[in-house]
């Protein structure tokens, strides 16, 4: 039985502000009587007109037992996520077993039923004609080193699995790593023609016909306006860059995937002198979970402003002093793909739709917070929300293996210059 309530299902909030905050509570509360919710568009005009008490006197339930009901789905959400970190996953490889194989890494927050979609493919193609479906698609949070290191070692394309599903920017777009197979045509695109509606003004389809972008990682800030005090928040990136907010903004360091495409994204937007600048204003290099999730209290540094994938800003649970802000000079982009063999197993088309279809869009998208390129998606975007997104054209001009090091070199030597002056600074003192 759930005794705690989480903040914000409270009888006086609106259905919209508590399923904002929580998309789990969606389904139940469609399930207790309200299926218009179903509608973005209603959702967003009735559900601000009705609160959770309204709403249960309406269908004649207990508040306290619908509340009870939400606080389970807010549980069951979050204990989910945390079974994907908590599996071990050490035995990733870019070589299961099996006659059609399948690799790569999954965001934690989805990798569970995505795992359970692959699964029933292997069900299904053994049923049919005796094929065995291998995978290892382990949680990303174990990081990309691991199979970066197999990719380097692959000289035939036939060694490769095929299908390899993956985030960012090395593992990809890098001329040592996939993006030579790439070149040679080793991929076929499995993505439906038209993108989704969000991605409009973006070029994100690959005009080659070989990478298949599935969705995004976008990049937001969580405000925790008790430490930024008289300040304001900056409402953008090129905002963030500004001397104002030197030490106080947490960045995802090792999240490689997303801060790779932060480091290029800002640099090609606004300058070299970008990276240096938010350099300078890093307080801390922080796993997003250490600045917005349970163990943000433990950190030493206490950022201002976070640079988070949007997924975490829910685990602000709605307290009042923090606020995620959508950059309005648009999220930074890391690309989520599915890289499918054209010469594969026969099957291998396949199983790449399986993460190109709507049904694994709506799970990107719906519980991870990863906005899915399938047209027939509804990503629940805030209004105005907008992305940036380096580009084909950037990719192909630009040898990103190289560069990445490059980048990162600039914005280490600004960070090691940072603390020499802050060292020095607290010795005089002294």
């Amino acid at each position: 039985m759930v005794t705690t309530i989480p903040p914000g299902i409270e009888p006086t909030q609106t259905l919209f502000a508590i399923t904002e905050r929580y998309p789990a509570t969606l389904a139940v509360l469609i399930e207790n009587g309200f299926p218009k919710l179903r509608d973005p568009t209603k959702r967003a005009k009735q559900g601000k007109a009705l609160t959770l008490a309204a709403a249960a006197q309406l269908r004649g339930i207990d508040v306290a037992m619908l509340q009870g009901k939400l606080a389970a789905a807010i549980t069951d959400d979050v204990g989910e996520q945390d079974a994907t970190l908590a599996e071990g996953n050490a035995g990733v490889t870019l070589f299961p077993k099996g006659d059609l194989r399948v690799s790569g890494l999954l965001p934690c927050p989805v990798r569970i039923p995505i795992l359970e979609a692959i699964s029933a493919l292997g069900r299904e193609l053994e049923a049919e004609d005796g094929t065995r479906l291998g995978h290892s698609l382990a949680a990303a949070s174990v990081g990309a080193d691991g199979l970066l290191a197999q990719i380097a070692g692959v000289d035939d394309v036939a060694e490769l699995p095929d299908v390899f599903v993956s985030a960012g920017f090395e593992s990809f777009f890098d001329r040592r790593a996939l993006a030579r197979f790439k070149d040679a045509g080793a991929f076929i695109d499995v993505g439906p023609a038209e993108v989704n509606a969000d991605f409009a003004d973006l070029p994100v389809k690959d005009p080659d016909g070989h990478f298949t972008m599935i969705a995004v990682v976008p990049a937001v800030f969580v405000v925790n306006h008790t430490v930024l005090g008289d300040l304001p928040a900056p409402r953008s990136f090129e905002a963030l860059l500004e001397p104002r907010y030197t030490d106080k903004v947490a960045l995802p360091v090792g999240d490689f995937d997303l801060f790779n495409a932060l480091l290029l994204d800002l640099r090609e937007r606004y300058g070299d002198d970008a990276v240096e600048a938010l350099a300078g204003n890093m307080v801390a290099a922080l796993h997003p979970s250490q600045t917005v999730g349970r163990f943000a209290g433990r950190q030493p540094a206490r950022p201002a402003v976070s640079v988070v994938p949007w997924f975490f800003s829910r685990m602000t649970l709605g307290t009042k002093h923090m606020e995620m802000v959508w950059p309005e000079d648009g999220a930074v982009l890391s690309p989520i793909f599915a890289l499918v063999r054209a010469d594969g197993h026969r099957h291998a088309r396949r199983a790449g739709e399986i993460f190109a279809s709507k049904a694994i869009g709506e799970v990107l998208a719906h519980k991870g917070l990863f906005p899915s390129l399938h047209p027939e998606v509804d990503n629940r975007l805030p209004e105005g929300a907008r992305f940036s997104w380096l580009g084909w054209e950037y990719v192909h001009k630009h040898d990103i293996g190289a560069l990445i090091p490059q980048v990162r070199d600039r914005f280490e030597a600004k960070v090691a210059a940072c603390a020499a002056e802050s060292s020095e600074a607290s010795g005089e003192e002294a």
